[in-house]
């Protein structure tokens, strides 16, 4: 089947190109005092040759460049095309100005050739270069939309992904409690992870968030961590220098404090150290490490996660810096740009 194929707008672009030409024509046919006979067979043969050319150029592109890839044969049938339209023009225009055609006066057959050839090309050139922009254009727009579809997907599936097992986790959290906690101490924690899952749901179709809610969220969380570990994970927040126009890709900072909880291990008594540093440009997550825990999922994974979503939503990476004793994860701010 023909894959090119010119639609509703591409006809009109052209019927827009053969309005303003057609009005050029009858202005130099009344300035060279055309005949009333030159401007009936003239420029309806103008429009023949257009959409002529038109139709032998797209034929040609699609059965001996798209589908055959036979270059030569392409350039050899063009020429020829354009050769013999524009020698059926040049006898249409004798005729209609003299009645007949006085072959005595015809140039060298090279320079006659090439006459032909460049007469064609040059009523070609305009309606095919407005053709290729418009096409042009739309193969852009097609293919920034399925980018940004594509990257929505992405999006989505990236933020489904926090931790399926932090709210088992919490469910057994909470049947602990229930055992050997006051009830307050139960309700205040069911509480706090209604309010964590909420703002999870509200903002589940968001990209970005702002820094200040963010700050928020992962206090939730590091509520939720203290509470199920008791002493073993400390965490320490630097507010000084809190931004108000500064932004996050939505849930980044949970996802790298969850990754410090599911690969470090407390062991001798030795607490897992967390700051969490507000700069001017940046938010610094560092952590003490300890013994890997044993988990099944693949180390990394959530730090494959916060490299995916800044690739998608901007231009910045985090960057990661690791010594023995320390692990810190750089967090670029965002701002949104009107």
């Amino acid at each position: 089947m023909n894959t090119i194929k010119l639609n509703k707008s591409d006809y009109k672009i052209i019927g827009g190109y053969l309005l303003i030409a057609t009005i050029f024509l009858i202005f130099k046919f009344y300035v060279d005092k055309y005949t009333l006979v030159e401007y009936f067979i003239d420029i309806p043969v103008f429009w023949l040759k257009v959409f002529l050319l038109m139709f032998i150029i797209k034929e040609l592109l699609y059965y001996f460049l798209i589908k055959n890839k036979n270059f030569v044969a392409l350039a050899v049938l063009s020429l020829l095309s354009f050769w013999l339209v524009g020698f059926i023009t040049f006898l249409s225009g004798e005729i209609s100005r003299d009645g007949f055609v006085n072959w005595k006066i015809l140039k060298p057959f090279g320079e006659f050739f090439l006459m032909n050839v460049y007469s064609s090309l040059g009523d070609l050139a305009i309606p095919l270069a407005l053709i290729s922009a418009k096409k042009y254009y739309e193969y852009q727009l097609r293919a920034t939309t399925f980018s940004n579809t594509q990257k929505e997907l992405e999006l989505r599936l990236l933020r489904s992904q926090f931790n399926p097992h932090f709210l088992y986790n919490s469910l057994n959290t909470i049947d602990a409690l229930v055992d050997y906690s006051p009830k307050e101490k139960v309700k205040e924690y069911i509480s706090n992870l209604a309010s964590l899952y909420r703002y999870l749901i509200k903002t589940n179709e968001e990209d970005i968030v702002s820094l200040e809610d963010e700050i928020v969220l992962a206090k939730n969380y590091i509520y939720f961590i203290e509470t199920r570990f008791e002493n073993d994970y400390q965490f320490n927040i630097t507010e000084e220098n809190l931004v108000t126009d500064k932004y996050l890709p939505s849930g980044v900072l949970l996802t790298a404090l969850e990754n410090i909880v599911k690969h470090n291990q407390p062991e001798n008594n030795r607490v897992i150290v967390t700051t969490i540093k507000i700069e001017n440009k940046d938010v610094k997550v560092i952590n003490t490490i300890s013994k890997p825990k044993e988990t099944n999922e693949s180390f990394g994974t959530g730090l494959k996660s916060l490299k995916k979503r800044y690739e998608l939503l901007s231009d910045k990476m985090i960057e990661i810096e690791e010594s023995e004793n320390e692990f810190m994860i750089t967090l670029p701010l965002l701002k949104i740009v009107d």
